[in-house]
Formats: structure tokens, sequence, C-alpha cells
């Protein structure tokens, strides 16, 4: 059985809709709890109404990525879990990258490789519900004190912490392009990482010479884009 028959099923659909059913729920819940607690603060339905309106605004320049992603992981993960992964708490670098180590681990080349069967499917489906769940469970027991240590570091007004968490996330980037720009056999890879990063500096400085704040908040789903566009040319050429 192809491995898209059971991700592309009706039984999928069911059960990732009844996940995002339930997370939406939540969110209409939370809604509500958070309009009543404004209501005993004194805050008037206007300005929580245009509260409301902007944050929607500003979260669709946030979700590009991950419209880009999503479609993305469709074509090698069917329809419905890349769907349920990218809604609930999954992340556009996280999910192609632990979908594509399980299909390492199991020999093929990648989640495009014509191997990827119903065994290496169910394999990437657990790793990346499971792997990412850490996160969760370390804030429900750890979030307080780390609240705690943050606010006594802020007052302290320690340089210490943004050069740490500057570290941390250069770590992190460095961790997951590391394997692609060092293998000087993959050009397509190196070229969409080179155009990609061109694109975003790219849009940092006509950001800065124009005084245009969206061109640098739209700069990661325009990397993105670009990058994708490079490596299929890259890929025709080559």
């Amino acid at each position: 059985m192809n491995y898209l028959d059971v991700a592309n099923s009706n039984l999928m659909f069911f059960l990732c809709s009844m996940v995002i059913v339930f997370v939406l729920f939540q969110s209409v819940l939370f809604i509500r709890v958070a309009w009543r607690r404004g209501i005993e603060l004194g805050l008037t339905p206007a300005v929580m109404k245009k509260a409301m309106t902007n944050a929607a605004m500003f979260s669709v320049v946030p979700s590009l990525p991950i419209v880009v992603m999503l479609m993305v992981l469709t074509v090698n993960l069917g329809q419905y879990f890349p769907w349920l992964r990218l809604s609930v708490v999954g992340s556009a670098t996280y999910e192609n990258m632990a979908a594509d180590i399980i299909a390492k681990a199991s020999g093929l080349a990648g989640i495009a490789d014509p191997g990827f069967d119903l065994t290496i499917f169910t394999m990437a489906m657990w790793v990346m519900s499971v792997g990412i769940i850490w996160g969760i469970v370390f804030n429900i027991f750890f979030m307080k004190s780390l609240d705690k240590f943050s606010k006594k570091a802020k007052e302290s007004k320690s340089r210490f912490i943004p050069i740490l968490s500057a570290s941390l996330f250069i770590g992190m980037l460095a961790l997951m392009s590391a394997p692609y720009i060092t293998n000087i056999q993959n050009v397509t890879a190196i070229v969409a990482f080179i155009s990609s990063a061109a694109a975003v500096l790219v849009c940092g400085g006509v950001a800065r010479a124009t005084n245009i704040r969206a061109i640098d908040e739209f700069s990661l789903p325009i990397s993105m884009i670009i990058g994708m566009a490079a490596a299929i040319v890259c890929t025709n050429i080559y």
C-alpha cells in the first residue's frame, strides 16, 4: 500500500480534525476568559476589540513561513498530518527537519526519496509528534523558575543574558544549516542557502533605506520563497 493513500485517507482527516477542533475550542475559551478579565480590569470593549484586531493582523506575517512549509510538506507527507503538526505546536523548521532525519536514518536520501514507505511515514509521525513536546513539559515544571531568573537578570541589567540568547539562537541556526552548506556535493542546498541569506540582507537594507518596517517583517517568507525558487532553477540547470 502506498503510504500517501493512508496519509490522505478520510480516517487521517478525521483524526487530525479532532485535535485541531479541540485546539480551536481552547482558543475560543481563552478569548472568553481574557475578555472577562479585561472587563474586570476596567478595559472598554472598544479597546479590547482594537487589541484583538491588531494582534490578528500582526499574526499574519509570522504565519507566512508556516503556510509555505505546509505546502512543501504536503507533497511528501500528505494533506492532513502536516496540517495538524503546523496548526498545534509544530514549527516550520522542526517538522521538515524531523521527517528528513527519520528518512535518512532509514537509509534514504530524504523525505522526497521514492523509497519513503508507510513504515517510515509512521516513524516520522511519531518522531515529529513526540520530539517537540519536551518544551511544553519543561514549561510545566520549570517555567515559573525561569521567569524568576529572567526577571532578576533584567533588573540587574546584565549584558550576559542578551549575549546568551543571541548565542543560543545562532547555535540553533548553525546546527540546522551546517549539514547542508558543508556538503559541497549538494550544490542545490548551497545555492538555496546563499540565495535566502542574500534575500534577508537585501530586505533589511531596503527596510532601513525606505524606513518601511513591513519589508523587514516579511524578510523570512520572502527569503524562503527566493531560496526555493533558486533551488528549482539550480535543479533544472544541473
